[in-house]
């Protein structure tokens, strides 16, 4: 019997183990690069600006109103994320279309004790091509957007979105 002497490299692997290793370590390598790297023009980073967006909201109690101050921090009512600053508010009479008897038609009549209160979020932010995000939230026109502050919570949608002037 002739005895059969083994390739072994390093005395561990054979030359077919090797190579089986380097082409799964490239491919882990490509896997990385793709997911963390293959991104947003191969991982340039987004400047950073200052954002404002305006959210409505509407039926809310003329109270309400009131109490958006101009500076004051801004949050998520059901995450408590941070969403901002005050940077203006405004509110206008909520108006909805009843029935008028005397004169017998439709028509728009404003309801008494509600208003639509338009708060003004000021953030520092991104911009991708997909998205603008300010303090970590994604902010489109017409999302629906729950907002609190000290004195005042909401249910309402993003109406505007600019850039900071």
């Amino acid at each position: 019997m002739e005895k059969t002497k083994s390739r072994k490299i390093f005395g561990l692997f054979n030359g077919l183990d090797i190579l089986i290793i380097l082409v799964l370590l490239a491919a882990v390598a490509f896997g990385v690069y793709w997911v963390a790297g293959g991104k947003n023009g191969g991982g340039a980073a987004a400047e950073t600006k200052t954002y404002t967006y305006v959210v409505e909201g509407r039926q809310v109690l003329n109270e309400t109103a009131n109490f958006p101050v101009e500076g004051s921090k801004v949050f998520d009512s059901t995450s408590s994320a941070y969403l901002g600053t005050v940077k203006s508010s405004w509110s206008e009479p909520f108006r909805e279309v009843n029935f008028n008897r005397t004169t017998n038609k439709y028509e728009m009549l404003p309801v008494p004790g509600y208003c639509n209160i338009y708060v003004e979020i000021e953030g520092s932010g991104t911009e991708t091509d997909q998205d603008i995000t300010v303090e970590g939230n994604v902010v489109k026109v017409g999302k629906e957007q729950n907002v609190k502050g000290k004195g005042y919570a909401f249910k309402g949608y993003i109406v505007e979105v600019r850039d900071g002037e």
